[in-house]
């Protein structure tokens, strides 16, 4: 067995990983958790927009970047829970998405997408990202 077989064979499968994310302006932190796989290119598809070319009889399909980072965030915040019909009623929305865009003002979102992406082991670095969404 090799090395990175070993790791795997010995490591604890991990579930219900969370972190908490202070957002500016919230007196409590956000309680996020990490995604799989699975779910996430079942949010992708969901976000996806197939096109058919009748010239060249080609079909294309275009993922809506920013409807799948709200639904990724909608499906990975733990604490507020953006799904709660309760909380939809008192925002006066309907959905997930439209929750997260009636309670949080730009910034907000882009530090909870990053807490998000970070749980979820996308690599890149988070302080340049933080700074460029800031520009």
């Amino acid at each position: 067995m090799d090395k990175l077989m070993e790791f795997l064979m010995e490591q604890e499968v991990r579930e219900n990983e969370t972190m908490e994310v202070d957002i500016a302006g919230f007196p409590y932190p956000f309680v996020v958790r990490a995604t799989t796989e699975a779910e996430s290119k079942s949010i992708r598809k969901t976000c996806q927009k197939v096109t058919f070319d009748k010239k060249s009889r080609q079909k294309s399909a275009e993922t809506d970047s920013d409807l799948y980072n709200s639904r990724l965030v909608a499906a990975c915040c733990v604490s507020p829970n953006f799904k709660d019909a309760q909380l939809q009623a008192k925002y006066g929305v309907v959905g997930a998405e439209a929750l997260i865009d009636a309670m949080l003002k730009p910034g907000q979102f882009i530090d909870l997408l990053l807490a998000v992406q970070e749980i979820n082991g996308f690599s890149s670095d988070m302080d340049e990202l933080r700074d460029e969404a800031k520009n």
